[in-house]
């Protein structure tokens, strides 16, 4: 089985001032080079100076700005690297920025640098890029993993620290659908990779054992950007999702058909993991210790959760993605189960 890991990673403090080298560096055998810089309006604004200094020391990079991450726009962009001649592509921004450059770099064929500005979820890293389609639904599409990553830990800090705990909670998810993945092995005959499983489980233990639990600490954010980066490379090798997906995936997927709420994906499947991992007839308190030393919520009611949407969720989760196996497959599914976890999350 062939996969593709990053040319570089770099992490540090103001890393982004050393971007122009890094890609002389690294790409020496391909300049000069066309770059289109991915970022979104506010963006610009916020880091104006050190977008323009790139600018001045790339002199072939132009600039596309993304107000919305779909399908048809990635398509669009992809088109446009191949008419117009950009032979790199750099994303600058979050999720909406990073898959849709992620997803036209993929298309057109042309390497792919990502500069992440928060550090919300394993997408940054990961070979998928969820891009919403014509009916307004978010769509998870097969891509490649970036051929480089620098991460600003000065950017990084200046983040919303509701999204940074979403970067956590995404983490924590490898817990319960590293044993997912188990199941599958066992009750299906699956392959369960070994080296992406402990990536994913490396990944998930260098934020539970990690002494400095300071979300504004440069240490925190050097430790969360490599196991967000592990958790991308583990499902590059696996050649899928599923070091880092699980049940508590498939419980966010069906939040997101069924509910209109506005919290980030890593608090969703957060709180599914710690459900997942009561389904999973698991003790739940190494999560819950976790999320308590982070300063996670995961009350249900605190991320506007009713007891009917959490219910309805897990009752219909496994069909968002049916050939997934997971412990929905292997347990009896009715309301008055997922009632009491409900009412046992309102009391953690």
């Amino acid at each position: 089985m062939q996969y593709n890991l990053p040319v570089f990673l770099t992490i540090g403090d103001k890393v982004i001032g050393k971007l122009p080298e890094i890609i002389t560096s690294k790409f020496r055998s391909a300049l000069p080079r066309k770059i289109l810089l991915f970022t979104a309006p506010n963006l610009m604004e916020l880091y104006h100076r050190q977008i323009q200094a790139l600018c001045s020391e790339l002199p072939k990079m132009q600039i596309r700005e993304v107000k919305f991450s779909s399908f048809e726009a990635a398509l669009q962009a992809a088109k446009d690297i191949c008419l117009q001649g950009f032979n790199m592509v750099i994303g600058f921004g979050g999720g909406t920025v990073l898959d849709t450059a992620k997803f036209a770099s993929f298309i057109a064929k042309v390497p792919y640098i990502a500069v992440p500005t928060v550090l919300s979820n394993d997408g940054l890293a990961s070979p998928v890029a969820v891009l919403y389609t014509g009916d307004t639904r978010k769509r998870s599409f097969g891509s490649k993993i970036p051929n480089g990553l620098v991460i600003d830990t000065d950017i990084i800090s200046r983040a919303p620290q509701n999204l940074l705990k979403a970067g956590i909670g995404d983490t924590i998810s490898n817990y319960t659908a590293l044993y997912d993945w188990k199941l599958d092995s066992m009750h299906r005959g699956t392959n369960t990779n070994d080296f992406a499983y402990m990536l994913a489980e490396t990944a998930f233990n260098s934020l539970l054992y990690n002494e400095e639990k300071s979300l504004g600490s440069k240490q925190f954010l050097y430790v969360m950007a490599q196991a967000l980066v592990l958790s991308g490379i583990a499902m590059e090798i696996a050649g899928n999702t599923r070091p880092c997906s699980g049940s508590e995936h498939l419980f966010s997927h069906a939040l997101d058909e069924k509910c209109d709420l506005d919290v980030p994906h890593g608090l969703l499947v957060a709180l599914g993991s710690v459900a997942a991992c009561i389904l999973q007839r698991r003790d739940p308190s190494l999560l819950l210790k976790y999320l308590k030393d982070y300063d996670i919520s995961i009350n249900p009611r605190d991320l506007g959760i009713t007891k009917k949407m959490f219910v309805q969720a897990w009752l219909t989760a496994r069909h968002t993605r049916p050939d997934r196996f997971t412990v929905l497959n292997t347990i009896k599914l009715y309301p008055l189960l997922f009632e009491d976890i409900y009412h046992q999350l309102l009391e953690v």
